[in-house]
C-alpha cells in the first residue's frame, strides 16, 4: 500500500555535543557522527558540517533525479554523484562574516537511463528545480552547475 504523502510537513534533528567539534546527531532512528578532522582539532569519527550539507546535496539529487526519471519515463539503472565544492571559509574562522560561503557547487552525474532522449532532457532541465538542498543552496547566492553524462554522452541542460 503506497502511503499518501503531505505536501507541507514538519520533522526534526537532535543533535548533542560530545567534544568542542564532535557532535552525535539523530534524525528518526538514525544516528549520525559529525567532527572535523584531527588537523582542525577534531577526531576524525564523522564528516565536517560542511561534508554533511553537500552529502545531503548528493542524497537529494540521486532521490529526486530518480523520481523524475521514473515521471518522465527515462529510469535510472545506475548512478554515480560527485559533487565538488569550493567554499569561502572567512566566516567559519571567524576572520569576517561572508554572505555565500559556498560560491560554486559543481554536482558530475553519471548515469544510465533508458527512455526517450527527450525524457532524459526533461530529467536534466528539472533536477534543479525540485531538489530541496540544491534550491537551498541557489537562493542563498551559490552558483549550482550541473553537469550530465547519460549512457556515457555528456549532456547539456536546456
Amino acid at each position: 500500500m503506497k502511503i499518501k504523502q503531505k505536501p507541507i510537513w514538519t520533522f526534526r534533528v537532535n543533535g548533542r555535543a560530545e567534544t568542542s567539534t564532535r557532535s552525535v546527531v539523530k534524525s528518526r532512528d538514525v544516528t549520525m557522527m559529525i567532527d572535523e578532522p584531527i588537523d582542525r582539532g577534531g577526531t576524525n569519527l564523522g564528516p565536517m558540517p560542511v561534508e554533511t550539507v553537500m552529502a545531503g546535496l548528493a542524497g537529494c539529487t540521486h532521490v529526486i533525479a530518480n523520481k523524475l526519471a521514473n515521471h518522465y519515463g527515462a529510469p535510472i539503472g545506475a548512478m554515480e554523484i560527485d559533487i565538488v565544492t569550493t567554499m569561502d571559509s572567512r566566516g567559519t574562522r571567524l576572520i569576517e562574516p561572508i554572505d555565500i560561503p559556498f560560491p560554486k557547487v559543481v554536482i558530475n552525474i553519471t548515469a544510465e537511463m533508458d527512455g526517450p532522449q527527450d525524457a532524459i532532457d526533461q530529467v536534466i532541465a528539472n533536477l534543479k528545480h525540485h531538489c530541496a538542498v540544491s534550491k537551498m543552496l541557489q537562493q542563498s547566492g551559490t552558483e549550482v552547475i550541473e553537469n550530465w553524462t547519460v549512457n556515457g554522452t555528456a549532456q547539456t541542460p536546456a
